[in-house]
């Protein structure tokens, strides 16, 4: 059965651009252990999602999860009014065409915030910090809590993006 940090190492993968890795290196870069790594990615090699062999991710089962599963599986609820890094339509890509209510932003809560809004749970307990790393990274992270926690018109922007940067590759 996969695991959110599943889905935060597959996105790392699909964003790196690094022709050969290790599991210390892409644990590393995640803030996770190399064990978590192996691991994450056997659970997402069982479920279709990564191909062992060429070590690489599985873009368009990706997808149809991410679009068809990832908000029931995953599912987050937006909480206290909390001090930390915007996420979902509240940061990039989705900031710029979503016309939002100033009280419908949503953070992953972090002590170096610099934004205040409805806290969501972030997909693993790295996921600030490695984002804070990685602008791609984060931006793919913000389109998938979209699809997480918005109502329809952000859940369609984020697959739309999603779709164009999955696919493209």
């Amino acid at each position: 059965m996969l695991k959110p940090q599943d889905i935060l190492v597959l996105l790392k993968l699909h964003t790196w651009q690094k022709a050969e890795w290790t599991y210390t290196e892409l644990a590393k870069s995640l803030y996770m252990s190399a064990s978590e790594v192996h691991a994450a990615l056997q659970r997402s090699a069982a479920a279709g999602l990564y191909a062992t062999e060429s070590r690489q991710v599985r873009n368009q089962p990706l997808l149809e999860f991410l679009i068809h599963g990832i908000r029931y599986a995953f599912f987050a609820r937006p909480g206290a009014l909390s001090r930390g890094m915007p996420t979902a339509h509240s940061a990039a890509p989705l900031k710029s065409q979503v016309v939002s209510n100033p009280n419908d932003i949503y953070v992953w809560a972090d002590r170096h915030g610099t934004v205040k809004g409805q806290a969501i749970a972030p997909l693993y307990k790295s996921v600030p910090e490695a984002a804070k790393q990685d602008q791609e990274l984060y931006e793919m992270l913000c389109l998938v809590d979209a699809i997480r926690v918005g109502r329809i018109r952000e859940r369609q922007l984020a697959t739309q993006v999603l779709e164009q940067r999955l696919m493209a590759s």
